[in-house]
């Protein structure tokens, strides 16, 4: 698969991850913009997975460091799934803060990556105020 290098996000990125949230359908990144590039900003789990200079996947979440994390997304370009990328992501997340728990919610069908990676399924709920 060549050579696959995980770093932080830089602002330069955000162009290149907005196209992948278009790929998976995640307008809110698209179509609010402005909001999208202050919640990367804002965010201290930002990881970017590249494969010969190309973004071809991202990680993003918060944590306080220590006790919890909460992985918001995890987007692996469609073509590329089923690889082991997206668990490298998670893996490298991990490394970051190894004290910490990982929580997050999932779609339906990515339950399966999820439980490939070692995670429990738990009851979690949602309200969007936009």
């Amino acid at each position: 698969m060549n050579s696959l290098d995980i770093r932080k996000y830089k602002k330069d990125d955000f162009k290149n991850i907005q196209e992948l949230y278009k790929e998976e359908g995640w307008m809110t990144f698209v179509n609010r913009e402005e909001d999208a590039i202050k919640a990367w900003e804002n965010s201290n789990i930002t990881l970017v997975i590249e494969r010969n200079g190309e973004i071809i996947g991202f990680l993003r979440g918060i944590s306080d460091g220590f006790i919890s994390s909460y992985i918001a997304e995890v987007m692996i370009k469609k073509e590329l799934r089923g690889r082991g990328i997206g668990g490298m992501l998670i893996e490298a997340c991990h490394k970051e803060f190894p004290s910490a728990r990982i929580d997050l919610i999932s779609s339906e069908e990515a339950h399966d990556f999820y439980r490939r990676n070692e995670f429990r399924e738990l009851v979690g709920f949602r309200k969007s105020f936009i």
